[in-house]
């Protein structure tokens, strides 16, 4: 059997847009190809009179986008947060083309909400947000010539989301939410801060691949909380070699059976 996206769970966001029009242009791109759901992070106003001429019937997605100050709160809840880049480079990552990109998305948008990123009209996406994906996506397009409008852009994506399909999975997956994934990783890094294995100068340079490792992973909440258990059994180690007459110390609560240590 095949299966389409279930375009419900997909939100469109769009980070630090300075433009009103190219808001109002994105709200008709969605609406043409089925999506409802806008979100905007640090950016212009929807309700701007520039986004309305430009939204064309489209008006309905402007009035009910959501507005925050940042992308971490606006993705929180998410199970998969897709950055989208036109720029390559050392500090850049392995993208999907619009049509890989669906493919993936399919089966996850079953059961979990999705969040397409889109950056600033002059800047893109920085690095900082891009680590808080788990998917990147990139437009083909002239190397000389490589950025879309992010109306266009939206279009691009929004377009293979509508028209592509895929044999359904035999088991459809519950991914955890963003903010359980990051708190996960933030607890990471503080644990490898401390045992030396990032460098204190500069920890985002190591950061950045196991983020985009474990983005790719598309754990479930069970694989999250594990890894938190680790975290705190080093944690608590760490602890008891700075005090080692007290080797009572006992091990933090876990809330997964057979596994010590987990906070979540």
């Amino acid at each position: 059997m095949r299966q389409k996206v279930n375009r419900d769970s997909v939100s469109i966001i769009l980070v630090r847009s300075r433009f009103p029009e190219n808001v109002g242009s994105v709200a008709r791109a969605m609406k043409n190809m089925g999506l409802n759901r806008l979100r905007v992070v640090n950016g212009c106003s929807t309700l701007h009179p520039n986004a309305y001429k430009l939204a064309s019937g489209a008006e309905d997605i402007l009035e009910r986008a959501e507005e925050f100050s940042a992308l971490k709160e606006a993705t929180s809840e998410m199970g998969c947060v897709v950055g989208t880049t036109s720029r390559g480079g050392k500090q850049r990552y392995s993208d999907l083309t619009p049509e890989a990109l669906t493919k993936k998305l399919i089966p996850l948008s079953q059961k979990n909400l999705i969040g397409i990123v889109f950056g600033s009209e002059k800047e893109g996406l920085t690095n900082e947000e891009l680590s808080l994906c788990h998917l990147y996506a990139r437009i083909p397009s002239a190397e000389f010539f490589p950025s879309l409008n992010i109306a266009q852009a939206v279009m691009v994506i929004s377009y293979e989301l509508f028209k592509g399909s895929t044999e359904a999975p035999k088991k459809e997956t519950r991914l955890a939410q963003a903010a359980h994934m990051e708190g996960m990783l933030e607890h990471m890094e503080e644990t490898l801060l401390r045992i030396g294995f990032l460098d204190s100068n500069n920890p985002k340079r190591i950061m950045r691949v196991l983020r985009r490792l474990f983005g790719r992973s598309q754990m479930d909440e069970r694989e999250v909380q594990i890894l938190h258990g680790i975290w705190n059994q080093m944690d608590h180690h760490l602890e008891k070699s700075k005090n080692p007459l007290n080797e009572k110390t006992p091990f933090p609560n876990s809330s997964v059976k057979g596994v010590r240590g987990s906070s979540v």
